[in-house]
């Protein structure tokens, strides 16, 4: 029985998936069920999914779908993507494959190196094809720039990484080049450094 769990397990591990992608699977405990319309695979102890760049490491996770597609994540959750220099670190997770989209409804840390950003929130969502984070609930963020350091505080913030902006709001705070802003909604272009304030807006800048 254990040769044809084992089996099983590696039969499952080379399951080739949707549009040529493919997704491998680690774990100290694990059980499989490849019956139509409730395929799973359940790892538990040193638990590792890696998809395409994506690497995910986690206490217990969930891989089901009849594409594998839906992978749910729980306790030290590690998200790595060496190729976009990207790292979070939680304790809930749900990744949708198909969909590259990644929902966490915990608290969260995230740091991107390829843009030199750093951010903690209560949520995230991860549009991972448009390269667009959503953080929400008592975020906080730290960019290193040309200029020094920014460092900001608000409700939400949505980070588009490919056009290198960000838009904070819900009693956004920002700290950068010595001077403060407040406002409802602050805008930034980390690209060309410009600032852009709306409602309720006051601050602090030095000559």
């Amino acid at each position: 029985m254990r040769l044809l769990t084992i089996a099983v397990l590696l039969m499952c591990t080379l399951l080739p998936l949707n549009a040529g992608d493919s997704i491998t699977f680690s774990g100290g405990t694990s059980s499989v069920s490849l019956k139509e319309g409730k395929r799973s695979v359940n790892l538990t102890g040193g638990a590792h999914v890696t998809v395409g760049t994506l690497s995910i490491r986690a206490d217990s996770i969930m891989i089901e779908g009849d594409d594998y597609e839906e992978i749910t994540c729980r306790g030290g959750i590690l998200i790595t993507d060496e190729e976009k220099g990207l790292t979070i670190r939680t304790s809930e997770l749900y990744y949708d494959r198909m969909s590259e989209r990644l929902l966490i409804s915990s608290w969260c840390e995230l740091n991107d190196t390829g843009n030199e950003l750093a951010a903690s929130a209560s949520a995230l969502y991860y549009d991972m094809d448009a390269e667009i984070l959503e953080l929400s609930m008592r975020v906080n963020l730290a960019k290193n720039t040309s200029s020094g350091m920014l460092s900001a505080a608000c409700e939400n913030m949505i980070y588009d990484r490919n056009e290198e902006s960000l838009i904070l709001s819900g009693s956004a705070d920002v700290k950068w080049k010595d001077d403060t802003y407040k406002a409802s909604v602050i805008a930034i272009d980390l690209e060309n450094e410009q600032i852009r304030l709306e409602g309720q807006i006051g601050g602090q800048v030095y000559g």
